[in-house]
């Protein structure tokens, strides 16, 4: 007991600046998808998934959730239990840079505003010893484009095999493996890696959850198993979609009947 606590005394104390640009990778991966900072095409072209069939009469869109409706899809600590607590994002300034995989160390590099329209929203727990740390964000913006967003970065999280991430004359490399996480449409990596002897690793996960998409990071110090961390996914998932798809298309089907 005494021992693990020391470890995360240790691992919060000493590893924060980087711990800090890990933390906020995946949400500046999303709020850069799709500008000029992501490759080195300067129209940043990304992959398109297929359109949908025309079913011959243009339905007019549905709207894309508010703010309050992303909120209302986040995990709470209702959702996890009593031993976490939210906490605000970590701050990633005092760090110099990401270094690797070119695509991904693009988007987390680079520099760029959200798409206009773009509506994001983010929530960070941690425990009492601050491992496990981990957060979820949801993103919506027009629906081809987010799309396109989405292909860049599952694309860039598929294909790193390493990340080194700087701050505060701490450097930190981390193998990334893909791993079957979450359900099939998820797209995952593990991260492991090593900071003053204290071995620690992550999960990354991505994933187009009807209107928005699901970003998930977890991190653990001395921690192997990615057990809770498939199960907090698995939740964060499940709710987004009662939310936003099946919540969403009930109220869509009232209104209708209202007519």
């Amino acid at each position: 007991m005494h021992a693990s606590r020391a470890t995360a005394r240790q691992y919060r104390s000493r590893s924060r600046p980087v711990r800090a640009r890990l933390l906020t990778a995946p949400l500046l991966a999303l709020a850069l998808a799709g500008t000029a900072a992501c490759g080195g095409s300067a129209s940043g072209t990304p992959p398109s998934a297929p359109a949908p069939a025309s079913s011959g009469s243009s339905a007019p869109a549905a709207p894309l959730p508010s703010s309050e409706d992303l909120r209302n899809a986040l995990l709470t600590v209702e959702d996890l239990g009593p031993a976490f607590a939210e906490t605000l994002p970590a701050d990633g300034a005092e760090d110099t840079g990401t270094t690797g995989c070119p695509l991904l160390s693009a988007i987390l590099n680079g520099q760029g505003e959200a798409k206009p329209g773009a509506v994001r929203e983010q929530t960070e727990f941690t425990t009492v010893e601050s491992s496990p740390y981990l957060g979820e964000s949801l993103l919506t913006e027009e629906q081809e484009a987010l799309t396109a967003d989405h292909a860049k970065v599952a694309e860039a999280l598929r294909s790193c095999e390493a990340l080194t991430f700087t701050g505060d004359s701490t450097a930190v490399t981390f193998t990334l493996t893909p791993i079957h996480f979450g359900g099939l449409a998820t797209t995952a990596a593990r991260l492991d890696g090593i900071l003053d002897g204290i071995l620690f690793n992550g999960y990354l996960a991505v994933e187009r959850i009807g209107p928005a998409v699901l970003t998930f990071w977890y991190f653990q110090a001395g921690g192997a198993s990615a057990q809770l961390a498939d199960e907090v996914y698995r939740a964060a998932a499940d709710k987004a979609l009662q939310v936003l798809v099946e919540g969403a298309g009930a109220s869509q089907a009232a209104a209708a009947a209202q007519v």
